[in-house]
């Protein structure tokens, strides 16, 4: 089995050192490059692709939160496990809107460190026990709507919702050019969006998928 290659960013020096000669007893996990802000690990991932990015949060010149939207923008292959101290919401969530795979604490045992790790390098995701409860709550404040969850999968716009509903109707692409105030030819190139993303290929089966994937309603 091949290494998972692992860069730790963390801007305490002996702690850094510290969890990399623990790590490196690993077998399968080989720490590539090391650095004390999130500014060097940009520059590490330049010079260096890895696996996975092991992050502390709070760090001078460039924290972890923006190195974490720097990664997912520019290395999307980049997994980011958060190694963090705090245990707060707005950490944690801030961690994940970011785009970070995982968030574990400091204090964890480094059995589950080494575990996390591997989660995360094979495309999981995983959140230390200690704030599920915080992720669960915030879950349940913003509620779960599943027409927009299918919606931001299946990456529709504001505009091939508002055609989607339309061809829900008999109304003509011309009508529904009208009422949107937007050209039949617009119209039609929407409707080809929208077959393209729901997979189907004609009016009646991009309504009935809408339909059943609740995009739209039954009725």
């Amino acid at each position: 089995m091949s290494e998972i290659e692992v860069i730790l960013a963390d801007d305490h020096a002996l702690f850094r050192q510290g969890l990399a000669q623990l790590l490196e007893t690993e077998s399968d996990i080989a720490i590539v490059s090391q650095a004390a802000n999130g500014r060097e690990v940009l520059d590490r991932l330049h010079h260096r692709n890895a696996d996975v990015v092991l992050m502390d949060i709070t760090m001078p010149a460039m924290d972890g939160i923006t190195a974490i939207r720097e990664i997912s923008q520019n290395h999307p292959g980049v997994k980011v496990l958060v190694l963090s101290a705090h245990e707060d919401r707005d950490s944690l969530f801030a961690a994940i809107e970011a785009g970070a795979q995982g968030y574990v604490l400091k204090d964890s045992e480094p059995e589950e460190l080494a575990g996390a790790i591997r989660v995360v390098a094979g495309g999981g995701s995983i959140v230390s026990p200690s704030v599920t409860p915080q992720l669960l709550r915030r879950v349940r404040e913003v509620g779960w709507n599943p027409a927009e969850a299918e919606r931001s999968r299946l990456n529709l716009s504001d505009r091939e919702m508002e055609v989607l509903r339309e061809l829900a109707t008999p109304k003509s692409p011309a009508h529904i050019g009208r009422e949107l105030l937007i050209s039949t030819k617009t119209v039609h190139n929407h409707i080809a969006s929208i077959y393209k993303k729901l997979a189907v290929n004609s009016r009646t089966e991009a309504v009935m998928k809408a339909i059943d994937v609740r995009l739209i309603p039954r009725d």
